[in-house]
């Protein structure tokens, strides 16, 4: 039972730390929208500049936030609320190289989803024939993700096993 709660408190805690993150990233677009009367938003029309919109806007604070707290602090937010934490396997202090193959591992797949929704062009100016079937790519990997971190009763999921690094309280 306790490796059921370890495997649902990690989920928690990535739901709280998107949530948190959507509600700070996208509130700071909207701001910025309305300020700048729909400028640069209106301007980015190939799907290259939005691409480069969405990496710097989205994505790397994303990174920097998981890669910051996990190395100085070994905890997000979401996860110091689930009273959990990222240590290395071995005991060792988690090193920055554990935590960036880490972070991009886990955020494989949202970023994937970036390039299949963006790339060669948006989904929202294509026809529904042109709609690819890639999208189905991401969510193929969270679901295993998903089993892998079940599978391991909490312990390992994929970019643990990947960085060497495991979460416990």
């Amino acid at each position: 039972m306790m490796n059921l709660i370890l495997s649902l408190k990690r989920l928690m805690a990535y739901w709280i730390d998107f949530i948190l993150l959507a509600l700070i990233l996208c509130g700071c677009q909207w701001f910025l929208y309305t300020l700048t009367a729909g400028f640069p938003f209106d301007q980015l029309k190939a799907s290259y500049e939005i691409e480069l919109w969405v990496l710097a806007t989205i994505s790397t604070p994303v990174w920097v936030y998981f890669i910051c707290s996990e190395y100085y602090y070994q905890q997000t937010i979401g996860k110091r609320l689930m009273k959990i934490k990222v240590e290395s396997k071995d005991g060792s202090a988690v090193s920055l190289s554990q935590i960036v193959r880490r972070t991009a591992v886990r955020l494989f797949p949202w970023e994937t989803t970036h390039l299949v929704i963006l790339v060669p062009h948006p989904w929202w100016s294509s026809d529904e024939s042109e709609l690819s079937y890639f999208i189905y790519i991401p969510n193929i990997l969270i679901m295993i993700y998903i089993m892998v971190l079940f599978v391991s009763k909490g312990k390992a999921a994929v970019h643990d096993r990947i960085s060497n690094t495991t979460v416990g309280t």
